[in-house]
């Protein structure tokens, strides 16, 4: 792991939740997922397993519904940052 859980959310924070937060389009329902997103994130214990929450958000149903409702308002989501995610993690 290269990252700390703290550098790991506030790249989820800057790059993701924050952006969709303050999206004009951002209705209520959606600023609700990110703020239960956010205390998800704050609530893991290391950096692992923020990485851990990261991919299994995306691989639920409620992930999924998150991914369609945020990107049909234009907004970032968790997909769109995989990548430089995974090498903050140190994967390749």
């Amino acid at each position: 792991m290269n990252a700390t859980k703290e550098e790991l959310i506030r790249f989820l924070e800057e790059n993701v939740l924050v952006p969709v937060e303050t999206n004009p389009n951002a209705d209520v329902t959606i600023k609700r997922k990110v703020n239960a997103t956010r205390m998800r994130l704050n609530d893991q214990v290391s950096a692992e397993k923020v990485e851990q929450y990261f991919w299994s958000a995306m691989a639920t149903d409620n992930g999924i519904d998150s991914y369609k409702k945020i990107s049909d308002i234009g907004a970032p989501t968790f997909e769109d940052v995989r990548d430089e995610f995974k090498k903050l993690c140190g994967n390749k």
